[in-house]
Order: C-alpha cells, then structure tokens, then sequence
C-alpha cells in the first residue's frame, strides 16, 4: 500500500546522511543515493547510497503498491554492486542499471548491470502491478544485449533507443503475458 511517503533519487558524494543504508558510504567520485522521506516530510525512513569505485547517476525511480522502490541509471563502476543479476558485470565504457530496494530500504531484492561494450546512459524506469520492471534508455552498444523474438536485435546507428522488461525477481526478462485491462 502507498502510504504517501516520497522516495527520491539521484547522485551524491561522501557526506550525505544515511539512514537503514544498504551502503552508508560512496565509494566513488559520486554513487546513485535512494531516500525515502515520511509523508509529511519531518523524517528520513531510509537513505543509502548505490554504487562502485567510479561513477554512478540514479536517473529514474518508481515504487510499487508494497513500497519497494526501483531505481535505475548508469554506472561506470566495474564493482557496482549487483545481487540476482541478468547481467554481472560492466560490459563497457558506462552501462545502465536496475535495482530493487526493498520497502525498508536496508537490502537489495535484485540489482543487475544492463549494457553491451559502449555507453548506455539515461534510464527511465517504469513499474506494473504484477512488479515487473520496464526500462527505456539509450544505446551506443553494437552488442546491446537483446532477447529472442525482440522487435530489433542490430543497432541501427548510435544511438539508439532500448525498452526493456524485467521481472519480479530481476533474474530475467519478464514472460509474456495476455493484454489485460489496467484500472
């Protein structure tokens, strides 16, 4: 249930306050950073920072209906931390990210790399009601790793734009489902 709390999220250095961290520090030049703030606005629930030994941007956030909040951006860190990943590791110069927090904002549900051998900065983040994932952004990747059946598999000429889907549990692309009606 949305509760009326804000989450936020974007980009900072060391000196920012946390609170119930995932991560209590930046552990480069700047980390994504989540803070989810009460419905007033008189108490910080949760803050932490997200990130590597290099350069991380929290672009886009969404919360679904049991206050989990998604966060995705770009990393440019080798060592972003990543639990139940797609994909493990940094494929390139500066690769899109998707991570889950759980509704207390202390533990990671998933976090994976999403990116081929260039840069794939700038993704937006959406949320369904069955919890999947929808990310758009853009690529400058020949490599940008596509599914089976997908719509374009080639870059066409950088950059491009991607759409994505991920699942609940952020292990794999989401499975296609009937078109239903949404309220």
């Amino acid at each position: 249930m949305i509760t009326g709390n804000a989450v936020i999220a974007g980009s900072a250095g060391d000196g920012t306050a946390t609170v119930n961290s995932i991560q209590s520090f930046s552990r480069g030049n700047g980390d994504a950073f989540v803070a989810k703030l009460n419905a007033t606005g008189s108490a910080l629930l949760y803050s932490t920072y997200l990130g590597g030994s290099s350069d991380e941007q929290g672009e886009s956030i969404a919360v679904d209906a049991t206050g989990n909040a998604y966060i995705s951006g770009e990393t440019f860190s080798t060592n972003f931390p990543t639990v139940n990943p797609i994909q493990a590791t940094n494929a390139g110069s500066g690769d899109s990210f998707v991570a889950k927090l759980n509704a207390a904002g202390n533990a990671l549900v998933y976090s994976t790399y999403l990116g081929g051998s260039d840069f794939d900065p700038f993704p937006m983040i959406e949320i369904d009601r069955r919890g999947n994932a929808y990310l758009q952004g853009t690529t400058f990747s020949t490599d940008f790793p596509t599914t089976a059946g997908a719509f374009q598999t080639a870059l066409a000429s950088p950059p491009d734009t991607y759409v994505a889907k991920v699942n609940p549990a952020g292990n794999a692309r989401a499975p296609r489902q009937r078109p239903h009606a949404e309220s």
